[in-house]
């Protein structure tokens, strides 16, 4: 059994990117990060994340992009889903798509790491 939960991180913001990784890490987190949704979705055919912590306005695939593909693909691990530019529409589509969370960019890290335990204490059965 896995002794860490891994979390993903899908951001085309280098900076974004560093910061939650390191910051997840000191919390004890294993932590990939993609600086494109494809690049996570290639990722999958080996491993998938415990979560996954996506932007919504990316280049290419966006967040909600990414969502609807992985539900195609029937993943089922817990999104949570974060932007500079929130609006009750998008927020209301990603929640439709079964994002658990939707946060406001910058992001209160106390925030995600509660939404985070709170996410994968759900997946410890």
């Amino acid at each position: 059994m896995r002794q860490s939960k891994s979390i993903s991180i899908v951001d085309d913001d280098e900076d974004v990117r560093l910061a939650l990784k390191t910051f997840l890490r000191s919390a004890g987190y294993e932590v990939r990060t993609f600086e494109r949704a494809e690049a996570l979705l290639d990722s999958l055919e080996g491993d998938e994340p415990d979560c996954l912590v996506t932007d919504l306005h990316m280049p290419g695939m966006n967040g909600l992009a990414l969502q609807e593909e992985l539900n195609r693909l029937g993943r089922t691990f817990p999104i949570i889903v974060m932007t500079a530019f929130p609006t009750l529409e998008a927020e209301e589509r990603s929640a439709g798509l079964g994002a658990s969370a939707f946060l406001a960019k910058p992001i209160d890290p106390e925030q995600l790491l509660q939404l985070l335990e709170i996410n994968l204490g759900a997946r410890d059965d």
